[in-house]
């Protein structure tokens, strides 16, 4: 024990600094993401060429930088700071698609093209009138089919890119097709849907259904992985919903969440093998009291605690 040479209380606090230095860099690629998009997104109003080098450098970096999808995917769920728009639609999209390549093993290659794809996939959007975008009430037949016109859409300008990336247009536009041959325009099923447009489709649900909308407040990670695999639960593979449910966890890094004893707490640890039972820190008592000592709770290990249900930051006890 006497050769163990410790790190001094100065070597912690660089490392610490390095640490948060790292995530600071990582964080900064999200915006990079965003901006991407924007720029692309003022090309094609302007009727002007783009060109996508600058989206694939960056999704290359985050692929090539260890945590760095685990650390975008807790800012894409906080969304503290993010506008509710296209750009960062497509940029959460693309994150959550990569969380969800990695878990079938795709490889850096194959994960940078589901990346691009996912940050290319709404693009058609542009397209579709803001009326019909942001009304607050139930879309007409006509305002529908309009909507439905988007992956069109999306093809027609990435097609625009030339034969080196029209696979990109041509896996896009599947995004919202079904697995049970229900989604559109092309009413493709199974195997006739590619592998990216699958990951790509759910990916897509989710994020809209866990950010705010005309219509509604977005309802919580954890809340809106039981709406897809119940309500829509045909228009996805097993495999697909299967993955959504082990990599997109219900309980991101940093969230917040009420126990059983009323406790409230925030996630500070996840598991694959147990996505409903995270290691939290209590942050409130049942009397939304804070614990005059850190505790910190493994609930693999509680089983008679359990989590009942997410809570807002902006709805925390002040």
């Amino acid at each position: 024990m006497e050769n163990i040479s410790l790190p001094s209380e100065e070597e912690l606090t660089v490392l610490s600094k390095e640490g948060l230095e790292e995530q600071k860099r990582i964080e900064d690629l999200y915006a990079s993401l965003y901006d991407f998009v924007e720029g692309i997104i003022k090309s094609i109003k302007r009727k002007k060429r783009f060109s996508i080098e600058r989206g694939l450098e960056v999704i290359k970096e985050i692929v090539h930088t260890e945590n760095a999808t685990n650390i975008l995917y807790g800012k894409a769920v906080q969304g503290k700071g993010i506008p509710d728009n296209l750009a960062a639609h497509s940029a959460n999209v693309c994150i959550y698609s990569l969380i969800l390549g990695k878990g079938v093993d795709y490889s850096q290659v194959k994960l940078i093209e589901l990346g691009i794809t996912a940050l290319l996939h709404d693009i058609g959007m542009v397209f579709v009138p803001n009326g019909i975008v942001n009304k607050k009430g139930k879309l007409s037949a006509s305002e529908l089919q309009q909507l439905r016109e988007h992956p069109s859409y999306t093809y027609k300008i990435l097609q625009t890119l030339g034969e080196k990336y029209l696979w990109i247009a041509k896996v896009a536009s599947q995004e919202q097709e079904r697995e049970n041959g229900q989604g559109y325009p092309n009413g493709l099923k199974g195997d006739e849907i590619h592998d990216y447009a699958k990951i790509i489709g759910i990916v897509d649900v989710y994020e809209a259904l866990t950010h705010n909308r005309p219509q509604r407040r977005g309802y919580m990670p954890h809340d809106a992985v039981k709406l897809i695999l119940g309500t829509q639960k045909k228009l996805f593979s097993n495999n697909i919903k299967r993955l959504l449910l082990t990599k997109l966890s219900c309980f991101p890094l940093g969230s917040y969440l009420k126990l059983n004893s009323k406790a409230i707490c925030k996630v500070i640890e996840i598991y694959e093998d147990a996505p409903l039972r995270p290691t939290v820190e209590i942050l409130f008592n049942s009397q939304n009291r804070r614990p005059k000592k850190k505790k910190i709770i493994r609930l693999t290990e509680t089983p008679l605690l359990y989590v009942t249900g997410t809570v807002y930051e902006s709805d925390l006890p002040q």
